[in-house]
């Protein structure tokens, strides 16, 4: 029998930019609580998320489910969710689901942060922010 990680989560806001630090795996015991902990970011005023799935184990179709909702909601709010440190499994199920295709992801939740900065006030055309996005 295995028992589930724990899903952790920490965050740090600056006025509508939320950054979250998620540790653990996202799964169905899991991804009802974050959904809980993510509205009431939302609820406070956070418009954009960065999510650091840096220290996150495994996804499950629950927790992708969680990333889309928020994806829409926010979305609907000229608001924004982005993935940042993502490993190489997630990436590999976000492939295969075509969510490369919806989240942009960043190496680090700094360079995320740097490209959300860099959009709020006007584009940098000496470079262009890394990001990630799989064509598949």
């Amino acid at each position: 029998m295995t028992t589930a990680m724990p899903l952790t989560l920490e965050h740090r806001c600056d006025h509508d930019l939320a950054v979250v630090v998620l540790a653990g795996e996202i799964d169905v015991a899991t991804s009802a609580g974050l959904r809980e902990d993510l509205a009431r970011l939302v609820a406070s005023g956070a418009r954009h998320l960065i999510l650091d799935l840096g220290a996150v184990a495994f996804i499950d179709s629950s927790g992708l489910s969680v990333l889309l909702s928020f994806h829409h909601h926010l979305g609907g709010r000229h608001g924004s969710i982005v993935l940042a440190a993502v490993n190489q499994r997630i990436r590999e199920v976000l492939r295969v689901t075509q969510l490369t295709r919806i989240f942009p992801i960043y190496g680090t939740a700094e360079v995320a942060i740097q490209a959300h900065h860099a959009t709020r006030t006007g584009p940098d055309t000496s470079r262009t922010p890394p990001r990630d996005r799989d064509a598949n």
